[in-house]
């Protein structure tokens, strides 16, 4: 359970007064009774109760993350419930060094336990084959009814620890009426140290507090990689882990602003590796969709850098959208620079991504030439050799380069197909995509 630094005062200060009339008490009918006594409430009751409501707690989220992975089949859910699964298990060992005595109740539980746990992994397997039926069928029956035993057995078990806490408290209390007389010096003795431990408590509150300003410091400075020893667990380690994410978080985003694009504020080439990489060290699927706009120069240098500019910010504008339209949250979209853009999706959405991708630009570059142009159906400007030519209307050709077929180990290898694809994309008179289908695997 988690203390608040209020509740840890109290607590602590409590404790103190405690462990004062409890000497009080030994010293005149019997110190090593009664310190066993009130061991073995703090040590052994106490923790059990909690231990068997935390693996209680623990076995109902399983019980959660088992009916969200039924309704959204996804692999994550999966995975905390597994995680889940450990946790409890991790709960149960701690009960056995806590009470021997109820061997075949936690015996049981880990048994009903094991065959929950069996029975969710054939419901996944039901699903992954569609089953849906047989799935429902095991989660509201077998499932449940293990679940239903497992927490009944539990609870068997935080009865009897209370049981045996309330008789040992019981015993406490008439020993403590024995011991009438001695209270009023006891209960000085317990304000003493009640407030020894508030100061000290105190004390390493100011501590972490000047720490926590000397980092705010540090990282007003730019300094994010200064050290934060503070490993309390309460609020002002919590504060502490906040500082350390906002730090670590700040680093990155000035990191990514260096990379970005000025003008459309996209990600760079540091950031596009850096995704690339991920998804390689992590042998997923990807498609990396190189997009490069066709006849912009001639465009710019006949509507000037301004108007180059806006079409690149619309493009930009067409990516991201076109990704939240039909792409996915952990799809990401890059710009190299000049007209040369990225996007990493799955291959299970390239093709619709790129297909939707051409349909927008084509509707809206026209709206970036003057009227006369439009109704000509193309501008007149010169080529690289300084010749004047006619130039249709921009078009996108699209370079995609998958790992579906061809073994890729670096984005050297990615930026060398993608080059070459480009190269022939560009041989159409059109906006086209083309992915790469030589295979390899």
């Amino acid at each position: 359970m988690k203390l608040t630094l209020i509740k840890k005062m109290l607590l602590g200060f409590s404790i103190m007064v405690l462990l004062t009339l409890l000497t009080g008490l030994y010293a005149v009918l019997g110190l090593r009774d009664l310190r066993r006594m009130s061991d073995s409430i703090v040590q052994r009751d106490l923790p059990i109760i909690e231990a068997s409501r935390q693996t209680t707690e623990s076995l109902l989220a399983q019980d959660l993350y088992e009916k969200r992975s039924v309704i959204l089949r996804d692999p994550a859910v999966q995975t905390l419930f597994l995680s889940r699964s450990e946790e409890f298990r991790s709960k149960l060992d701690q009960l056995n060094s806590l009470s021997p005595e109820d061997q075949k109740l936690r015996e049981e539980i880990r048994r009903l336990h094991e065959e929950y746990t069996q029975f969710f992994k054939e419901e996944q397997a039901d699903l992954d084959r569609k089953e849906e039926y047989k799935a429902k069928t095991l989660s509201e029956g077998p499932m449940k009814s293990r679940l239903d035993e497992m927490i009944k057995q539990l609870r068997e078990l935080e009865r009897h620890a209370r049981e045996d806490q309330n008789g040992k408290t019981l015993l406490a209390s008439r020993l403590s009426q024995q011991a009438f007389n001695v209270t009023a010096v006891l209960v000085v003795i317990s304000v003493l140290f009640g407030v020894g431990f508030t100061i000290f408590i105190n004390a390493n509150i100011s501590f972490s507090i000047r720490q926590l300003q000397e980092a705010a410091h540090y990282i007003g400075q730019g300094l994010f990689d200064q050290a934060l020893n503070i490993k309390a667990t309460d609020e002002v380690g919590e504060l502490a882990d906040s500082f350390r994410w906002m730090s670590k978080r700040l680093k990155e985003l000035g990191e990514m602003n260096l990379d970005a694009s000025p003008l459309t504020r996209l990600p760079g080439n540091l950031a596009i590796e850096k995704a690339l990489l991920t998804r390689l060290q992590k042998k997923a699927p990807f498609a990396f969709c190189l997009i490069d706009l066709d006849n912009f120069k001639a465009f710019g240098d006949r509507y000037g850098y301004v108007r180059g500019s806006e079409v690149l910010r619309k493009v930009a504008t067409l990516l991201t959208g076109t990704v939240k339209m039909v792409g996915a949250e952990q799809d990401f979209v890059g710009h190299i620079g000049g007209d040369d853009f990225v996007v990493i999706t799955d291959p299970s959405r390239m093709d619709k991504l790129c297909q939707d991708l051409i349909v927008n630009f084509d509707q809206t570059v026209p709206d970036f030439y003057d009227d006369e142009d439009r109704r000509r159906g193309y501008i007149i400007s010169r080529d690289r050799k300084d010749v004047e030519q006619q130039f249709p209307f921009m078009t996108v050709s699209i370079a995609v380069v998958t790992n579906q077929k061809r073994v890729i180990t670096s984005p050297m290898q990615v930026a060398e197909v993608a080059a070459q694809l480009k190269h022939y994309a560009k041989t159409f008179p059109r906006s086209v995509y083309v992915v790469d289908q030589r295979r390899t695997v």
